[in-house]
C-alpha cells in the first residue's frame, strides 16, 4: 500500500460525511487535488500499459495526451488554467476562492 493512502481515505471520508456543504476550496487546494489525482491516475495508466506490454514511445505519447486532455477538461468546466495555477501556486491570489 502507498503510504499516502490512509491520508487520502481520511480526506475522502471527511468529504463524504458532509456532501451537501460546498467546501469552498482555494485554487491552491484545487491544484493540490489535481496533482494527487494525476499521480493516482498515471499509476493506473502505467499498470494498464504494463499489462498491454506497450512500447515506451506509445506510453509517453499516451501520458502526454492524457495530461493535455485533463488540462482541457479542467479549463472547460472551471475556467482555470492548470499551467497558470502552477505558476501562481502559493501566491496570495491563488489562496482566494474562484
Amino acid at each position: 500500500m502507498n503510504p499516502y493512502e490512509p491520508i487520502l481515505q481520511e480526506v475522502a471520508s471527511g468529504l463524504l460525511d458532509f456532501p451537501e456543504i460546498k467546501p469552498n476550496f482555494s485554487n491552491d487546494a484545487f491544484f493540490d487535488a489535481t496533482i494527487i489525482f494525476q499521480s493516482v491516475f498515471v499509476d493506473k495508466v502505467f499498470d494498464n500499459q504494463n499489462y498491454d506490454n506497450m512500447p515506451m514511445k506509445y506510453r509517453e505519447e499516451m501520458i502526454q495526451k492524457a495530461g493535455e486532455d485533463l488540462r482541457k477538461l479542467i479549463h472547460t468546466y472551471t475556467n482555470l488554467d492548470t499551467h497558470q495555477l502552477a505558476n501562481d501556486y502559493g501566491s496570495k491570489t491563488t489562496t482566494q476562492k474562484h
